[in-house]
């Protein structure tokens, strides 16, 4: 009926729905100015007058989840002890807008959770639809290379901080699971040229601690650290293995297993108590590019699934010498190299003689193998494919917040620009300053309470445009 009753006023659902929209969006602007510009007044009435001397206002606009806010807020003029002089802004400090600019903490959540499953453009677009706010693609870009700065300048002060010997997580296992790999990504511009390549490969790796079932024949991994980014080999197994250290108790872990695809950058990280197992999905794949003949590929897989190394070995050296062509002979010489390298790996970690703990209680052990789809799910699918290219430090910082999303740890990348800058006192003598709430009368009767219009930001003076016919249609 109120559907209808709208139509006949000229005026459909989703009309109302984008008016009430805008006009509360515009509502919360006036609003959130009037705050900020009393809570300023607050801090230069309470300053050190000696310290900071008033130069007068200054204009500036920042970004909300609804839009626009444009202010005024006192500049001041400081003097050091060593006759230096800096000006500087009481509420932007107190704001803590030097972190990512002139956006708001809601907003730059918005856009980190946004630009993990969306192009920068469409990020932008999306955004903007669903808030008062209209940002650019370049606009998203400087906020997530902001907060990507922020995240790589924590790594390095992790990394710092393990080498040193004080981080030490939590969390106590008696075996700890990891997986290692790299996908190449597109480059673009300088880099591109630079290098003299038109990809890169951008490392990924996780940690866990055991697999704990959801429901029938599905798993998780509750307790996973993912580590991403371009780096050399060196920094980046030194940050993976910070980032495990964080959250696992290394000393409490007896035993270490690696899965990876046997590349070397990779095997750098092994130890003597780490014990390697040749990821199935790589050991498997080499079989199906580097035999052609389907008889052999079967034979092939059949004594890997029994685990008979040595037989497996023998087959392939009299396949390859039953070869005549060229390339089949270098292709078959490759996977035996293959294999040959990876030699111990070739055994799932079960079949090679461990005496492993009990596991936690809630988790089991299970086979290991889940990094391809990792390193899809963290990297490949967000930044390899749609025809995308990335710089390196672009690349980088984004490689970053979406290992720290799949580590269930997004918060992170945004959680220190959360302050607890406002008094709550404060706050409510502000709140007291700009709503004043109207007495409710009462009908006699049955005590029905019926609400009136009270002294509200964005209500007061004279009501106009779509704001008056919402008011009328409302029954005010």
């Amino acid at each position: 009926m109120m559907k209808t009753m709208i139509k006949e006023n000229g005026v459909t659902f989703k009309d109302l729905e984008k008016n009430i929209y805008a006009w509360v969006c515009e509502v919360g602007r006036e609003f959130t100015k009037e705050f900020l510009e009393r809570y300023d007044r607050m801090l230069m009435e309470g300053r050190d007058k000696k310290k900071y001397r008033n130069k007068g206002f200054r204009q500036t606009t920042i970004k909300t989840i609804y839009g626009e806010v444009t202010y005024q807020r006192t500049i001041y003029e400081v003097m050091e002890e060593d006759g230096n002089r800096h000006f500087v802004y009481l509420l932007d400090e107190t704001l803590e807008l030097s972190n990512v600019g002139l956006i708001s903490t809601n907003m730059a959540e918005l856009l980190v959770k946004g630009i993990t499953e969306l192009s920068y453009r469409e990020c932008a677009s999306k955004v903007s639809e669903m808030t008062g706010q209209a940002i650019s693609a370049m606009g998203v870009w400087n906020v997530v290379q902001a907060l990507g700065e922020k995240v790589c300048k924590e790594e390095k002060e992790l990394m710092e901080s393990h080498k040193e010997g004080h981080v030490c997580g939590e969390r106590e296992v008696p075996v700890l699971f990891e997986e290692a790999d790299g996908v190449y990504i597109n480059l673009q511009g300088k880099d591109r040229k630079q290098n003299g390549q038109n990809k890169a490969e951008m490392k990924v790796a996780i940690a866990y601690d055991g697999w704990k079932k959801t429901g029938k024949d599905r798993y998780i991994l509750p307790d996973k650290v993912v580590v991403a980014g371009f780096a050399k080999a060196k920094e980046f197994h030194e940050y993976r293995e910070a980032a495990i250290a964080e959250k696992y108790n290394l000393d409490e872990v007896s035993q270490r297993i690696l899965n990876a695809d046997g590349a070397s950058w990779i095997k750098k990280v092994k130890d003597k108590s780490t014990c390697f197992q040749l990821d199935p999905f790589h050991r498997n794949k080499a079989v199906k590019e580097k035999i052609h003949n389907q008889k052999a590929v079967q034979d092939i897989m059949e004594l890997l699934e029994e685990e008979k190394t040595e037989e497996l070995f023998c087959y392939l050296k009299m396949y390859r010498d039953s070869l005549w062509e060229a390339r089949e002979i270098e292709e078959a010489e490759e996977l035996l190299r293959y294999y040959e390298n990876n030699r111990e790996g070739l055994l799932p970690y079960q079949s090679q003689g461990l005496e492993l703990p009990e596991h936690p209680e809630g988790l089991e052990y299970r086979n290991m193998g889940t990094m391809e789809n990792h390193v899809w799910s963290v990297i490949a699918r967000r930044m390899k494919h749609n025809h995308t290219s990335w710089s390196r430090r672009g690349g980088n910082h984004l490689a970053k917040i979406l290992a720290k999303k799949c580590s269930g740890k997004l918060y992170e990348v945004t959680e220190k620009l959360k302050c607890p800058v406002f008094e709550e006192e404060q706050v409510e003598e502000l709140y007291e300053g700009i709503l004043m709430s109207a007495k409710v009368p009462k009908k006699d009767g049955k005590g029905y309470e019926y609400p009136v219009i009270g002294h509200m930001v964005g209500l007061e003076g004279r009501i106009r445009g779509d704001g008056k016919k919402l008011l009328a249609m409302a029954g005010y």
